[in-house]
């Protein structure tokens, strides 16, 4: 290591580059996989609720998430963003390949992380936009749930937000992998 000196203060200089960049996008991309899998689960363990006819009939309905086809979709599409999440932080971490630093890294496993990156981006707003959608579409059914015993309509608008979050991070991610961040996080490399 590098040693400077500047009055009575001893500040470490080390010999690696700043992790910064990595780091946040790590973060950055464990939010996205969390949030992604977090809307799936509050989508697909929505409770049903029964709406009550009105009148002398006994319409009464129960709805679930599997009666709205974009609810249906958010789930399979977080859960496929999920498991290409995880797929783009290990090809991102393991794209180095072991080289010295005189070895230009390979050009696939780039090509293949801005693939994931972009497929998962596509997955979690077309998924996140077609639940916004669909609660200003079926608002009068899903606010009926409101009412009714159980809490679907509060599980969908929860849904619906980690969705958008997910794909915000997601977003976050895939941009900042390509900016260089001038700090380190820890781990800092010790001798």
């Amino acid at each position: 290591m590098q040693y400077e000196h500047e009055t009575a203060d001893c500040h470490v200089m080390p010999d690696d580059p700043p992790n910064g960049t990595d780091s946040l996008t790590f973060v950055l991309r464990i939010f996205t996989l969390g949030l992604a899998l977090a809307s799936a689960i509050v989508m697909a363990t929505a409770s049903s609720c029964t709406i009550s006819g009105h009148g002398d009939d006994d319409d009464s309905t129960t709805v679930s998430y599997k009666d709205f086809p974009p609810f249906v979709y958010l789930v399979a599409c977080n859960i496929t963003a999920t498991i290409l999440e995880t797929a783009a932080v290990y090809v991102q971490y393991r794209k180095g390949g072991g080289g010295g630093d005189d070895e230009e890294p390979p050009v696939l496993p780039g090509v293949v992380l801005v693939v994931l990156d972009v497929a998962v981006q596509v997955l979690l707003y077309s998924s996140a936009g077609g639940v916004f959608a669909a609660v200003v579409a079926y608002g009068d059914q899903i606010s009926a749930c409101a009412d009714a015993a159980g809490n679907f309509s509060a599980e969908v608008h929860k849904a619906k937000l980690l969705a958008f979050g997910a794909g915000l991070a997601a977003a976050l991610a895939a941009v900042v992998k390509d900016v260089p961040l001038p700090f380190s996080i820890w781990p800092i490399p010790s001798e």
